[in-house]
């Protein structure tokens, strides 16, 4: 759309990053609320995740799953997997990642993985004001 003035080129502007950063919120709260938790489908992302965030420069890890137990004192409440992650270094020692370790940065790394592909869908998105309204050339 070819607009007569700056001012009305501005107005214009204004009105679509308006517009623009209603929808790029929508995208960002969608994919970290809906492609997030999708994440956790792809196997091994969260152990992956887990050992880059707890054991950067570990050269090998090992994962224990255990048993389905009881996650609230509730009787029927949810049960759950346990989960233990060992890291191996250069020099020889280990490191143990506990469960709930594993858990917060699990469950952390997919929403957060889920909201930066949001963000990427995003900035795009709030660049199309400055390519869709423009001053009008002088006809000289």
């Amino acid at each position: 759309m070819k607009l007569n003035s700056t001012k009305s080129v501005w107005t214009a502007r204004g009105i679509g990053w308006l517009i623009a950063g209603m929808v790029a919120c929508g995208v960002i709260f969608g994919s970290t609320f809906m492609l997030g938790p999708t994440l956790f489908a792809i196997p091994g992302l969260s152990d992956k995740i887990t050992v880059a965030v707890y054991c950067p420069g570990a050269v090998a890890n090992s994962v224990e799953e255990g048993a389905s137990t009881q996650t609230t004192t509730s009787p029927s409440g949810t049960y759950g997997h346990t989960v233990e992650i060992t890291c191996t270094f250069a020099d020889g020692s280990t490191k143990v990642i506990s469960n709930e370790q594993v858990a917060l940065s699990s469950i952390g790394g997919m929403f957060g993985l889920g909201t930066l592909a949001g963000i990427c869908i995003s900035v795009p998105i709030m660049l199309v004001p400055f390519f869709l309204f423009r001053k009008k050339k002088d006809q000289g």
